[in-house]
């Protein structure tokens, strides 16, 4: 479990909120991907001019050892869409019958899309800073908006849930517990981890082509990837249906975060305010206070509001805190609760539990052994050395926890 001094400092994390939006450079069209090509050289080095390159005197006053002060984390609505709309790829903007149709839709009615914002500020700044902190593309802090508009606890059909609706089995597989009484997906803390995570790997995967992350993301990394194959470039579009092949779902999906970009960085193009005189507490995750069972017991100890600890961390069914799942909660970093957290004994060391194992029994399977004690599938086969194609033995021990 991270330090609760690293835990409190993670709202403060969002270091460009003072950024410039960005305006569409050039056409006001998306462009196309470059081709792959090799990368020319690097040019020569040149001089350095006055003030660049060039090592100075130190003051006397300067004190080299003293880390900088973390700047004042973003509470305010200007503050954020000013730092996302400084972060989205240029031209944030482009022309397009699926872009265009987007922004109507989402901001056909700008009162309302300017509420629906407001009430979601302090958990789209959460995960802002989450998107910084890796150093990923701002425009995946708008993926929530598309799955849920940032309702925690949403259940999507076919049962996708949370926030970021994310499927049972793809959870598990990215480290999210779901046991009986509790389910990770609707953790903003367990969902936004994983969920970040797999976003970076499909990033890598994809060149950092967000674009096409995002298609995979919806759709499915293998699915793009024959897509890729079939066409014979990795050109990933909305607007131009590309790659060629793809449900329109999945167009839509990358049209719909393009469009809610531009509503961010440029809202007088559709006649839109958006809440930026709108303030809020910014959001912390804490461990929750060793010795409670209960949200309602935890909200006394940290000083919050037990129906906002609830509502923000609906993956605690009945606000029951169940043996063996996740103790850590999305909660306002006000200064009471704060100064709380802070006086609160140290909760046990995860190593101080007995790592778990299974007796196979006729029947089991690695899937089902994973979604009883509520781990990623993966965990398993890394633990055991095992893979898809294991075949288990009555009577074996298969490791659970590490």
């Amino acid at each position: 479990m991270k330090s609760l001094k690293a835990l409190l400092l993670l709202p403060a994390l969002l270091l460009a909120a003072c950024q410039v939006p960005v305006r569409p450079v050039g056409p006001d069209t998306e462009p196309a991907p470059p081709a792959a090509a090799a990368s020319p050289a690097p040019p020569a080095p040149a001089a350095p001019e006055a003030g660049h390159g060039v090592v100075a005197p130190m003051s006397p006053l300067a004190l080299p050892d003293t880390p900088p002060s973390p700047p004042d984390p973003i509470n305010t609505g200007a503050e954020l869409f000013d730092q996302l709309a400084g972060n989205f790829q240029s031209p944030v903007c482009i022309k397009g019958e699926a872009n265009r149709a987007w922004r109507k839709r989402y901001a056909g009615h700008p009162a309302s899309f300017a509420k629906h914002l407001r009430d979601i500020l302090p958990l789209m700044a959460y995960v802002a800073a989450e998107v910084e902190r890796r150093d990923l593309p701002a425009e995946f802090v708008l993926i929530p908006i598309v799955e849920s508009w940032y309702h925690p606890a949403a259940i999507g059909p076919g049962g996708p849930a949370g926030m970021w609706q994310m499927i049972a089995s793809t959870a598990r597989n990215h480290g999210i517990r779901i046991q009986s009484g509790y389910d990770g997906r609707m953790s903003p803390v367990a969902s936004t981890d994983a969920a970040l995570d797999y976003l970076a790997s499909l990033s890598t995967r994809f060149d950092g082509d967000w674009r096409a992350t995002a298609m995979a993301y919806n759709a499915g990394e293998y699915r793009i990837l024959r897509a890729f194959n079939a066409n014979g470039h990795r050109d990933a579009s909305a607007e131009r249906r590309l790659p060629q092949g793809l449900s329109r779902i999945t167009y839509d999906y990358v049209a719909k975060l393009r469009a809610l970009a531009c509503l961010i960085a440029e809202p007088e193009r559709q006649g839109l305010e958006l809440p930026r005189d709108a303030r809020f507490v910014p959001l912390a995750r804490l461990p929750l206070p060793p010795g409670t069972d209960s949200l309602d017991q935890a909200a006394l100890k940290l000083v919050v509001d037990a129906r906002e600890l609830r509502r923000l961390n609906p993956a605690y069914r009945g606000g029951r805190l169940p043996a063996g799942a996740p103790r850590e909660v999305l909660v306002p970093a006000d200064p009471a609760t704060l100064l709380a957290a802070r006086d609160l004994p140290a909760a046990p060391a995860p190593g101080d539990a007995p790592p778990r194992s299974h007796r196979v029994r006729s029947g089991d399977t690695l899937s089902g052994i994973a979604r009883k004690y509520g781990v990623g599938l993966r965990q398993i086969y890394r633990l055991n050395g095992m893979d898809a194609r294991s075949v288990l033995q009555i009577g074996q021990q298969v490791q659970v926890d590490p």
